[in-house]
């Protein structure tokens, strides 16, 4: 049945959020070394094919099988184009894929482990940390330009000229694509690790647009994360770490927003609604992480949530311990956002005027400037210790910067709310 125009665009869209990566990924092993650029290319081109397509002969009982048939002939047709001779597997260089192999068990497994082989190349050490995460970002995770800057706190084209440098230094080392073996593995893992948590950051808050969550970021970044902290080799006690902290972070995410999308912050929410099944995962690879003797960032950021999902209530939360583990984590990983959110731990431990000297101390770092919450936390001390004046000029200011929906209708509500009795 021939599908209209206006019904093809939506479901184009979920497909390039969903299979761009894997596509990518797929298509990465075909062109080889130095081939991501090309990779991207005939995946964009695939689902751009089927856009003009599908409307005229209507939507394949198998969008994926269809996709990936179309974006395997165009990559297969380039290389002959060129008349380079590439190491192509049998199964890549097929005259026919059917459509129902997109669906084996095997040839979904081989999909993950390409997208795990994708991820370790975009982090080769050929390339400077920054550009690693926002190069996988961009490749394998499918974020836009626009949400890595502002996940990175730097202008969009800052961002795009240090994606087009990535991309060429790959394709001049030849990076392979390949799982990384133990020698080589700690320093690349780091950046690996990194990249799932910022792609589950930008879901679980949105940068930009009028949506505050993002599942299909959010369950992409679980899954790598139990990929990894699952593989006979990237298994180590940090990826294992990383994993027990998205997963209890996901946990929250149906309390997150309200039946209109409004943010809910973590003081306010409905505990009931937690998902009790990802918080025990999270526990379990929380546990498994403990193996090791070495305690990293991971460690500590779901220690610190650990004992929020462990709180039955805000008011019941053990703020001595999390503000422990965060001057631990300040002091493994100092950055200006550890610091912010130790500083409103503080305030909880300690007092809004404890809280507020801490924060009045990071005025001076650059990238705060453009982070909103940085001015909602100094705007809420201040609401605490009665200083509604300062309070408005600081909610004011933050709603001056770049603001997803659903944080900026929080701020309007924040302006508009007395300071508490009592000062």
């Amino acid at each position: 049945m021939t599908s209209e125009a206006g019904d093809v665009r939506p479901l184009v869209d979920d497909l390039f959020r969903t299979q761009a990566g894997l596509l990518t990924a797929r298509l990465a092993r075909i062109f080889g070394p130095g081939g991501l650029a090309d990779a991207e290319e005939v995946a964009q081109a695939a689902l751009l094919k089927a856009l003009a397509v599908w409307p005229f002969q209507g939507v394949p009982d198998n969008p994926e099988g269809w996709l990936w048939r179309v974006a395997r002939n165009m990559a297969l047709d380039r290389l002959r184009a060129r008349r380079f001779i590439a190491p192509i597997a049998p199964e890549d260089i097929a005259d026919a894929l059917p459509a129902e192999a997109v669906e084996t068990p095997a040839f979904l497994a081989e999909l993950e482990d390409d997208r795990l082989r994708l991820v370790f190349a975009c982090c080769h050490p050929v390339l400077a940390r920054e550009a690693q995460l926002a190069l996988t970002l961009k490749t394998v995770c499918g974020l836009g330009t626009a949400e890595i800057a502002a996940a990175f706190l730097v202008p969009e084209a800052t961002l795009a000229q240090r994606l087009v440098r990535a991309k060429a230094k790959l394709a001049e080392a030849r990076v392979p694509f390949a799982i990384p073996g133990p020698d080589e593995l700690p320093d690349r893992l780091a950046a690996v690790l990194e990249v799932v948590y910022l792609t589950f950051n930008e879901g679980y808050e949105a940068a930009r647009g009028e949506g505050l969550i993002r599942r299909e970021l959010t369950d992409e970044a679980l899954r790598l994360s139990r990929l990894l902290a699952d593989h006979p080799v990237a298994g180590r006690p940090e990826s294992r770490a990383l994993a027990a902290l998205l997963h209890l972070l996901a946990a929250r995410l149906p309390a997150r927003a309200d039946a209109h999308g409004n943010l809910v912050l973590l003081a306010e929410q409905d505990r009931a609604l937690w998902d009790g099944r990802l918080i025990a995962e999270g526990f379990r690879w929380l546990r498994l992480s403990l193996a090791g003797e070495v305690e990293t960032r991971w460690h500590l950021e779901a220690a610190i949530a650990a004992a929020h999902a462990q709180a039955p209530a805000w008011a019941e939360t053990d703020w001595p311990q999390i503000l422990s583990l965060y001057d631990r984590l300040l002091a493994r990983h100092p950055s200006p956002v550890v610091a912010l959110n130790r500083a409103v731990a503080l305030a909880e431990a300690a007092g809004a005027e404890a809280g507020l000297e801490a924060l009045e101390a990071l005025r001076d770092e650059a990238p705060l400037a453009r982070y909103p919450l940085y001015a909602a936390a100094r705007a809420e001390m201040n609401r605490r210790l009665g200083n509604r004046a300062a309070a408005v000029d600081l909610l004011r200011a933050a709603l001056g910067l770049d603001l997803a929906a659903p944080m900026r209708r929080l701020l309007e509500r924040r302006l508009l709310e007395p300071a508490p009795d009592g000062g």
